[in-house]
């Protein structure tokens, strides 16, 4: 045994590229760090690693979730071989893996960051769900207390909603989406806030109403995702706020952990 090893944590870098933020954190002695993030829809993709990490000490493995620009992929792995001689692991969705059964017909169409919050409600929290991931877009997937995910849906996030509107009609520029506003607008703001929101929301509860027809047991409605406060402010069902889903799934497959 080396003497001079023993005692050392393993450090993992968890990374997730979402549609508008690239995420990142450390796994270490089983607990996750602070998360930062840079967005990287404005270009400099080839310098964004080392925008990101330059100053990161070397990690023993690096595992990517990766949503959004494809070509990331390549030029992350290039860095990291080139300045830490290692090569990341980018994850995709599996037929079945860490306990859950992928209820696609096509597993690979499956988004890998669905594929992961998923992952971490099978194994962090052990209930059949209704998960809310709220973001650029808005994913909806159930899973039962088995594991088995029955499917999901998918809607524009509530910014995109919003600027969808405006793009394609007359209606006037508005600010942005609030939480302060009442179902029925008294002006074009809170009239297309109110619009975007409640959307979100309605599909959200017909979702979770047509689930506790066919599972034995109520699922859990869990809200995650950068605007997941925002669409709880109008919700009638009780939910659950569970932050950074993705980066608890990236932490089980990293573990290597089963339920």
């Amino acid at each position: 045994m080396n003497i001079a090893n023993v005692g050392l944590v393993s450090s993992k870098l968890l990374i997730d590229i979402g549609n508008t933020n690239l995420k990142w954190c450390r796994l270490e002695g089983g607990k996750l760090s602070d998360i930062r993030f840079v967005p990287h829809q404005k270009g400099l993709l080839p310098d964004l690693p080392m925008r990101c990490w330059a100053d990161e000490k070397h990690p023993d493995s690096v595992f990517i979730a990766n949503v959004a620009a494809p070509s990331l992929n390549q030029i992350i792995d290039h860095w990291m071989r080139s300045h830490w001689s290692l090569a990341p692991v980018f994850l995709l969705s599996e037929t079945q893996a860490f306990g859950v059964t992928n209820g696609y017909t096509k597993p690979e169409q499956l988004g890998v960051d669905r594929w992961l919050t998923l992952i971490a409600v099978h194994n962090r929290y052990h209930v059949s769900a209704c998960i809310v991931d709220c973001g650029t877009a808005i994913t909806i997937d159930v899973i039962t207390q088995q594991g088995e995910h029955l499917g999901g849906v998918i809607l524009p996030g509530f910014q995109l909603m919003r600027e969808a509107l405006l793009e394609k009609t007359h209606i006037p520029r508005v600010q942005e989406i609030s939480n302060r506003v009442e179902i029925l607008g008294k002006d074009t703001e809170s009239a297309v806030a109110s619009a975007c929101l409640n959307a979100g929301a309605a599909l959200v509860e017909r979702v979770v109403n047509r689930v506790m027809e066919i599972l034995p047991r109520n699922p859990d409605l869990i809200l995650t995702g950068t605007d997941a406060t925002l669409l709880q402010s109008v919700l009638t069902l009780p939910s659950k706020i569970r932050p950074n889903l993705i980066m608890q799934g990236l932490s089980v497959v990293a573990e290597g952990q089963a339920s």
